[in-house]
């Protein structure tokens, strides 16, 4: 154990790890901690540490802990061997050492653990490559892990089954409020979307200061990891304590860098995004760096400006956050987005200040339809809806377009579409042309049934379709939109087959303009 080491990813490990792979290869193994880790935690981590006989290097960065482990024997199979019994054995530990602290949430949320054999490559790959290449291996392992825990254990206990009994060509239905107090959608605080909503303080230093001024600040302030060099509020580039630790410890590192100019060790290709891309946009950005990158925080401007930094945990902490909060509330009958997603997304619409179009659509005389057919068809109906939807969304919308399932036979589609009306034309004219063969093998006629039992002539179900339209400049707000919805709604319902009725919002109202 006195041949462990205590870096990542500087040429001390890479010589290290390079001399012990010889022909099998090095193990690689990750986790992440809880936020803050109890004792008992940390005692069955040093504890697992003392067992592994193979460990050559490891290396703690806050809560991740990366070890590297030197195969047993002269072949592949042993050394995946190797990985999986020691990756099982600190699982163990670790769901030990969280037993009795449900204050840190489910097993999904305490740890995760990403693993990976760097195994040398026949295609010439130099050592350095194979490793890096395992790192990001085991990352992204861990990752997914995280992401597939969290939405089992959230979405298990969350996701209802919709009721697909409503509909009907009824204008006696509840309005769908989007705002507080809302019967359709629920009043909710979305997850953050933006990766402005994540930026923190950083420390900052001017062009003209030394490394030694940055050396002390990190001496000082232990928990800072990075800092940013920027003039008049621009950044520059940014400096990680681990590099620069890295730099001074090297034979000459002290001499010719300690009363130099900070922008000596700087780094000029760090990431800097701006505050209004989202975190799902950021984070396949911070991915696709460098491994040598991988942990450096990225740098948040807005106009320009620099307003802060987001550490790569926060950022895949909220991206956890978001997919649990997407499979939580998705529609388990079309695997659309639900409520929860539908509002976070109009509310991120509006507040681009970007034109829009808001497509409602539900299916009329659906009630009558169950009645005649059976819930399981109903069933197969809304799926038949779901697919139109995303079909012609896809082929006339815009990439960024998006299709929700409020519940039961009510559909959302947000578009940035110059052309909503042949959107909906589109629309109409697929679910039209597919219907009928929904209707075979029931007792449809020429005449429905709608909600109150009252006989209407029509050969089957209908779709009526609100398309409302926002120009990006007159103050809007989600609750403006449903309250539209529901009065266009009554008004699609009332014209006969299926059709789309279009206005503004704001609404014009007879004898106003809109101000």
């Amino acid at each position: 154990m006195d041949e462990i080491g205590y870096g990542l990813l500087d040429r001390t490990m890479i010589q290290r790890l390079r001399e012990r792979s010889g022909s099998g290869g090095i193990g690689i193994i990750i986790a992440q901690l809880s936020a803050a880790v109890p004792l008992s935690v940390q005692e069955a981590m040093a504890g697992w540490v003392m067992q592994q006989r193979g460990l050559v290097w490891r290396y703690r960065m806050e809560n991740d802990y990366f070890f590297f482990l030197q195969r047993g024997g002269k072949s592949e199979e042993k050394l995946d061997k190797l990985l999986r019994s020691s990756v099982d054995s600190l699982q163990s530990k670790l769901l030990r050492g969280y037993e009795g602290y449900e204050d840190f949430g489910g097993t999904g949320t305490k740890f995760s653990i990403g693993f990976a054999a760097a195994v040398p490559s026949t295609n010439g790959r130099s050592a350095e490559a194979t490793i890096y290449k395992g790192i990001r291996e085991a990352v992204t392992m861990m990752l997914n892990q995280q992401l597939r825990n969290a939405a089992i254990e959230q979405a298990a206990a969350a996701i209802e089954q919709d009721a697909f009994a409503s509909g009907g060509k009824d204008t006696d239905q509840q309005e769908w409020n989007w705002g507080s107090g809302s019967k359709g959608l629920p009043n909710v605080s979305p997850a953050p979307f933006l990766i402005g909503a994540l930026a923190k303080p950083i420390p900052t230093f001017s062009p003209t200061s030394l490394v030694s001024d940055l050396a002390r600040m990190f001496e000082i302030n232990t928990h800072v990891q990075g800092a940013v060099i920027a003039s008049e509020g621009r950044p520059l580039g940014l400096v990680m304590k681990e590099n620069m630790n890295q730099l001074l410890a090297g034979q000459f590192g002290l001499p010719l860098y300690w009363n130099r100019s900070i922008t000596k060790i700087m780094d000029e290709e760090t990431l800097v995004v701006d505050a209004n891309l989202t975190v799902e946009q950021v984070a396949q950005q911070a991915m696709a760096r460098d491994i040598s990158r991988l942990y450096h925080v990225v740098i948040i401007t807005r106009h320009e400006k620099l307003i802060g930094a987001a550490s790569i945990r926060s950022i895949l902490e909220c991206m956890t956050q978001l997919r649990t909060e997407e499979a939580r509330t998705a529609n388990p009958l079309t695997g659309l987005p639900g409520n929860a997603t539908i509002q976070r997304e109009m509310q991120r619409r509006i507040d681009s200040g970007k034109p829009f179009s808001i497509v409602y659509g539900d299916l009329d005389y659906f009630k009558w339809y169950n009645d005649c057919f059976g819930f399981s068809q109903g069933d197969e109906l809304i799926r038949y809806l779901a697919t139109v939807l995303q079909d012609v969304t896809r082929h006339v919308g815009e990439k960024q377009d998006f299709v929700g399932h409020i519940g039961g036979d009510d559909f959302i589609v947000l578009s940035h579409t110059s052309e909503p009306e042949k959107l909906c034309k589109y629309i109409i004219a697929r679910f039209d042309g597919g219907i009928s063969a929904y209707h075979q093998g029931g007792k449809a006629g020429t005449t429905v049934m709608d909600r109150s039992g009252k006989a209407v002539e029509q050969d089957g179900v209908t779709l009526s379709l609100s398309l409302l339209q926002w120009d990006g400049e007159h103050e809007v707000t989600t609750a403006m939109i449903s309250q539209a919805a529901a009065r266009l709604k009554k008004q699609a319902k009332a014209v006969s087959g299926s059709a789309f009725v279009a206005a503004d919002v704001p609404e014009k109202h007879p004898g106003e303009g809109i101000t």
